[in-house]
């Protein structure tokens, strides 16, 4: 574990944000961080000084691809994902030249982590591409990401809506989660439950200056559920969605404008409390369930206690490791990771608003399995962050995974959405036939030669009596070409022929012939056959000297050494 920069190094401040600093000009954001929050000794600042370097110019070469072609940071700001089947060699492959790349060029990032020995596997990488000392990892190992505290440190008092937008992922992540949720009406209870946290949050933080998620379930599971209960004197004395909305509207710790409060107010009175019980049981009971994992045990050690991290870290040279894997932490490993994610892609998109010495390093986002991590925002995120550059990398086996992920029945638009939008694709040796033909289709179709070939032969011989004398013998032979037919179809033919006759009381005969013809057509079909993806691709190991083969394809370009969209291409492991 890297011991200069860690989750608990306590050089960090534990509760000051980033945006906060900038707002009240109390630093000069120079190279991390760490460098703005604390007193660094002089072997820090050296360290943050090496962490200070990186690649800008956009056509500077990452990697090699043949003798006539590389991959730029041009290309890698267009995003890149990776598909190979189980033990195909694509995390060894092609997933770890991507990840030394990077690595070595000097980029910032975020690695989601599926599986438990992926956060060893990326220390090792930035120990072999002298980055450790880069590395934050967050999670089991430590750090606090307080992500309310964040958003409203970040906009201020505008920042509520983004709270409730961030409440909502952990909704959404939820869902996903459960294999046996159903989708049918899940339009409807995003709406709801989305309308209730606006007229939750604006009037918490309006009454006690701050958000925090036990008390939203608070507020919520006090909320009246009949006109009756509304007005009951009791009711009131012990509710704590009541004392809220007085406080707000008396003594507020933060300002609500009256015309937010009175629709706060409206909805509770007017709509909550009149929805059939089934119904509004369901959207208490779905909110609260979710939001109960932050309550208490990791979730809540992690993301609503203090602040020692924040996604801006990675602007400056910070690779943030999630130290949470989704095999160890299950859902809440997933949920915390996809909540994460969004904070910091969100982050990501708002850096061009900052002065340049905060945007002018690429960064990256790494997910391997990314099946478990994917949800709508991704599509948005990953059609604009080009010009932030945000070097996203996803690998994952096959389509089938991303379609029972995201469920529902517009999945394959969703999952094609996404993938539309990874200009660079990798694919290794794969079992998946859906896949595969996928990859055939992507890399396309091309005027095809087929070429043609026949041939026969054939001979015969008789003999029989004959009362008469005499004899003969003959010969022929011919040769015939022909040119023409459908889009330059050729063929030839040759011929012979030979017998006699001997007529001596007898008869006797031999013929025989022989033909051949041969040509080719043309015709519109694929450039690499689906079937070849499962057939000739190397996946690594000793029987194939540890070496790993793929297609490399890119939209729009045409590789020097293939003249094609796509290049065979080799990794050693």
């Amino acid at each position: 574990m890297p011991a200069t920069i860690s989750a608990n190094t306590p050089t960090v401040h534990s509760t000051i944000c980033f945006y906060r600093l900038l707002r009240e000009k109390r630093c000069t954001y120079t190279l991390s961080f760490f460098a703005i929050t604390c007193k660094t000794s002089n072997s820090t600042k050296r360290k943050l000084q090496r962490m200070a370097e990186f690649i800008a110019n956009l056509d500077t070469p990452l990697l090699r691809l043949s003798h006539q072609d590389v991959f730029t940071l041009r290309d890698a700001v267009q995003g890149v994902h990776v598909f190979g089947g189980i033990g195909s060699g694509k995390t060894s492959g092609s997933g770890k030249a991507l990840a030394s790349a990077y690595l070595r060029a000097g980029f910032g990032g975020l690695v989601l982590c599926a599986k438990p020995d992926e956060v060893e596997l990326w220390l090792q990488y930035a120990a072999a591409n002298g980055r450790l000392n880069s590395t934050l990892l967050f999670g089991d190992r430590g750090g606090g990401f307080n992500f309310i505290s964040y958003e409203l440190a970040r906009q201020g008092d505008g920042g509520v809506g983004s709270v409730i937008e961030c409440l909502m992922r952990i909704l959404d992540a939820a869902r996903m989660t459960n294999p046996n949720a159903g989708r049918g009406s899940e339009a409807f209870w995003e709406d709801a439950t989305r309308q209730v946290l606006r007229n939750c949050v604006p009037v918490i933080y309006a009454a006690k200056g701050e958000v925090r998620i036990p008390d939203i379930i608070r507020f919520v599971q006090s909320a009246p559920t009949s006109l009756d209960q509304l007005k009951s004197d009791d009711w009131q004395a012990n509710s704590f969605m009541f004392a809220c909305l007085a406080k707000a509207r008396r003594e507020p710790v933060r300002s609500m404008r009256e015309d937010e409060f009175d629709k706060a107010a409206s909805y509770w009175r007017d709509e909550f409390a009149q929805l059939d019980h089934k119904t509004r049981s369901n959207i208490a009971i779905s909110l609260s369930t979710a939001l109960d994992r932050f309550n208490r045990g990791r979730l809540h050690e992690a993301f609503c206690t203090k602040t020692t991290l924040v996604p801006e870290m990675c602007f400056h040279g910070t690779i943030i490791i999630m130290d949470m894997s989704a095999l160890t932490w299950n859902e809440d490993g997933v949920i915390a990771q996809q909540l994460f994610k969004f904070m910091w892609q969100r982050a990501v998109l708002a850096r061009n608003g900052l002065d340049p010495q905060h945007r002018d390093r690429p960064v990256f986002l790494w997910a391997d399995e990314s099946q478990y991590f994917v949800n709508a925002f991704d599509t948005d995120f990953q059609s604009t962050c080009r010009s932030a550059r945000a070097c996203t990398v996803f690998l994952t086996q096959s389509l089938p995974t991303y379609y029972a992920k995201l469920g529902g029945e517009n999945a394959k638009h969703k999952a094609d959405m996404l993938l539309a939008n990874f200009v660079t694709k990798v694919f290794h040796n794969n079992a998946d036939p859906e896949t595969n033909r996928w990859a055939a289709d992507t890399i396309g179709r091309t005027l095809q030669r087929r070429a043609n070939w026949s041939e026969s032969e054939g001979s015969s011989n008789s003999h029989g009596m004959n009362t008469g004398e005499g004899r003969n013998w003959g010969s022929n032979s011919s040769l015939s070409y022909s040119h023409g037919g459908n889009q330059g179809s050729h063929s030839s033919s040759y011929g012979s022929s030979s017998g006699g006759n001997e007529n001596w009381g007898r008869n006797r005969g031999l013929s025989s012939s022989s033909t051949r013809s041969d040509g080719f057509s043309e015709t519109m079909d694929y450039e690499i056959e689906p079937a070849e993806f499962g057939r000739v691709l190397k996946t690594g190991g000793p029987a194939n000297q540890n070496q790993v083969t793929g297609i490399w394809f890119q939209a729009g370009k045409t590789f020097n050494d293939s003249a094609r969209n796509y290049l065979h291409v080799r990794f050693r492991q």
